[in-house]
């Protein structure tokens, strides 16, 4: 009980965070809340949203994904060659070759017997060459027609916003089978999960490949919001992936947080980002401010996480 009153409150206190930005933001910007530039403003944040969903479900296990970012630029590349032969083809093949990267890391995570950290980033260099041997230098072509439908609206709707609550949605609904209790529980406890008789191994690598899926979302995204592929794009959604769990709520130590949590985290990082943009500060500094905050973040939480376990 005293865990999801602290959920809620942290919840509220991104609520809070989130409409002060909202606030600096429209001063910038009065159109913010226009169909336009919501739609704008969506296309732009689909993609981190799902990385740090992707992210969020590899801490829930209680592990940590680096190679994150070198995922998603495959999954973009191999979306981005594809496109022109088949659309929903080539979504199948990346969320397919992203949820099979996925799998690979849980495996290496549930039977090499080291730390995600140390795994995941051997795989981001993996995955990183494969994603350079796919596509050597930014290329590949988007139809035009997805490129505009997904930036600028599809008959005044907002494609990126709907995309994000129908995974909300199916997030939700996940949550409640089998698998997905036994997510949460591997990670707040794994031996007493697999006391309990639960399958820990397969479990992660299930972890794994969910958090693949999003991931490859998040690159298809990208792919149709450029029109192109890129090898090395995916890089910064690593480290803003992590900030936005971080910030969420979601605990580094596993089974614990709320998908809710670390979307508000994202669209909180993301909008700081777009000000920023406003300010004209240099980017050099603002990837300085980004680790400040994330750095803060897991001071933060880590405090948090430790008066719980004393109280």
């Amino acid at each position: 009980m005293h865990e999801r009153i602290s959920e809620h409150l942290e919840t509220v206190g991104l609520g809070v965070l989130l409409v002060v930005l909202l606030i600096a933001y429209q001063a910038y910007d009065p159109s913010l809340l226009t169909p336009a530039s919501i739609t704008i403003l969506s296309a732009q944040f689909l993609s981190l949203i799902l990385a740090a969903m992707g992210q969020t479900t590899v801490m829930l296990t209680g592990g940590i994904d680096l190679s994150l970012g070198p995922v998603l630029a495959l999954a973009m590349a191999v979306f981005a060659l594809r496109a022109d032969h088949g659309v929903v083809l080539a979504a199948v093949l990346a969320l397919l070759v992203a949820a099979a990267a996925g799998a690979v890391n849980g495996a290496m995570v549930a039977y090499a017997g080291l730390p995600p950290i140390i795994v995941t980033l051997a795989a981001s260099f993996l995955w990183g060459g494969v994603t350079l041997a796919v596509l050597p230098q930014p290329g590949g072509h988007v139809p035009g027609g997805l490129v505009k439908a997904y930036n600028n609206g599809w008959n005044g709707v907002a494609v990126p916003a709907v995309a994000i609550i129908v995974v909300v949605v199916l997030w939700k609904l996940g949550k409640l089978t089998r698998f997905g209790t036994a997510l949460y529980a591997v990670g707040g406890n794994e031996h007493g999960a697999y006391a309990g008789g639960l399958n820990t191994r397969a479990i992660k690598i299930g972890g794994y490949a969910l958090a693949g899926v999003f991931v490859g979302l998040a690159g298809i995204g990208l792919a149709i919001q450029t029109g192109s592929g890129d090898a090395t794009i995916g890089t910064p959604y690593t480290l803003n992936s992590i900030a936005a769990s971080v910030l969420g709520g979601v605990s580094f130590f596993g089974g614990v947080g709320a998908m809710r949590g670390t979307i508000l985290g994202a669209l909180i990082i993301g909008l700081l980002t777009n000000l920023l943009l406003f300010t004209g500060m240099s980017p050099f500094y603002q990837l300085i401010l980004q680790g400040v905050i994330l750095i803060a973040a897991i001071a933060l939480k880590t405090l948090a996480t430790d008066r719980r376990r004393t109280a």
